[in-house]
């Protein structure tokens, strides 16, 4: 099986990247020898992936300006990596292989004039998480190329695969021709230790603020949610982490509240937390700040946009109304052994549903019966 990566596998790389790393190391429990060509282009992240994967990182330099570029985007939207070295090596090596696995949109055109099968997993839908905007913008360009890169792959590929019923169920309406497939992310157990729990209780919120439904969802946390929070248990603090937050560093003026920024290890301010709050009103695909979350025994209060597609019992709460939101966090931030009990449920749900060998088992059958028929 050859598996396209638009970024490296990383443990501390994107979210995406962890959830491939994790879906390499769970294959080969299920017979499946899976090899990785992953891109290292100007929107990555730097670094190496682990030695005990089998992955080649391929340089992906940046398009040069003029006409020739802009004409390629409108016949390939979306298609950089395929034009590319990369989609080079994914057509030089998929002819030793009996599948080709294609990980989000931007690795989709790689499978055109290829012989073997290929399957595309979509972890989100474009237009769930982000509006068009003002034309004038760039942000209005690069959301409808994705758009259109998007609805072309979805016509394109006759296997897709979604981690959520909701996406997948998206699919197959704008694809009825297409194999559609419920295959969960994964991530490994090992890079996730249990969080203790105890101490000064934190809630805690973490994501990359230029992200339109985490920006919102950080808005509502601390607009809505923690006024509420705040004056029924004092002493706990709110931590608002990630990519872009010191942008908002004026939060940290709001009572309780510690605007983080950046920081050097999601898991590692996981494991800080007491439980982690994610108020997202909108949104496609698995939150993957949920699934580590209880990946590291870390209650969840959240709605049902950041639940979507994770099976957690009494590991997640979910709720729609500020009200009821605030008073899940209260009731976790005020009763220890409550948060140890639901941090334990969702320890459980996670090694049993989302560790990489059961979940990557449904992957595995998928690819095995279609190269067996092929």
């Amino acid at each position: 099986m050859l598996v396209a990566l638009p970024d490296a596998p990383l443990r501390e790389g994107r979210a995406a990247g962890r959830c491939a790393l994790a879906m390499l190391r769970g294959l080969p429990a299920h017979g499946v020898e899976a090899r990785a060509l992953a891109a290292r282009a100007q929107w990555g992240m730097t670094g190496d992936p682990p030695a005990d994967v089998d992955v080649e990182m391929v340089a992906v330099p940046p398009e040069p300006p003029g006409w020739r570029s802009r004409l390629s985007r409108l016949r390939r939207p979306a298609g950089e990596l395929a034009r590319s070295e990369f989609g080079e090596r994914v057509r030089e090596e998929v002819h030793q292989m009996d599948v080709l696995h294609l990980e989000e949109v931007d690795t989709a055109w790689c499978s055109e004039n290829v012989a073997v099968p290929a399957g595309l997993r979509l972890h989100y839908l474009v237009r769930r998480d982000r509006g068009l905007g003002a034309p004038w913008r760039r942000d209005f360009r690069h959301v409808l190329e994705f758009e259109l890169a998007e609805r072309v792959a979805i016509r394109r590929h006759g296997l897709l695969i979604a981690a959520s019923p909701l996406v997948a169920d998206e699919l197959a309406a704008r694809a009825p021709k297409a194999r559609v497939e419920v295959v969960p992310f994964c991530l490994d157990p090992d890079d996730y230790p249990t969080a203790p729990l105890g101490g000064r209780p934190a809630a805690g919120i973490i994501g990359t603020a230029t992200w339109p439904p985490t920006a919102s969802a950080i808005g509502a946390l601390v607009r809505d949610v923690w006024p509420v929070v705040r004056p029924q248990v004092p002493e706990a603090r709110l931590l608002v982490a990630g990519r872009g937050t010191a942008s908002l560093a004026g939060l940290s003026g709001e009572p309780g509240v510690q605007v983080l920024g950046e920081v050097p290890s999601g898991g590692e301010f996981l494991r800080g937390l007491s439980v982690l709050v994610y108020p997202v009103a909108r949104g496609s695909g698995v939150k993957v700040k949920v699934l580590e979350s209880i990946a590291s025994g870390v209650p969840v209060v959240t709605t049902p946009a950041g639940a979507e597609g994770i099976e957690a019992g009494d590991g997640v709460v979910v709720a729609t109304d500020p009200q009821a939101l605030a008073s899940a966090v209260t009731a976790l931030l005020s009763d220890e052994d409550e948060r140890r009990q639901r941090g334990e449920a969702a320890r459980a749900a996670f090694l049993a549903r989302y560790a990489p060998v059961p979940a990557t088992e449904p992957l595995a059958a998928i690819y095995r019966a279609i190269a067996e028929a092929s």
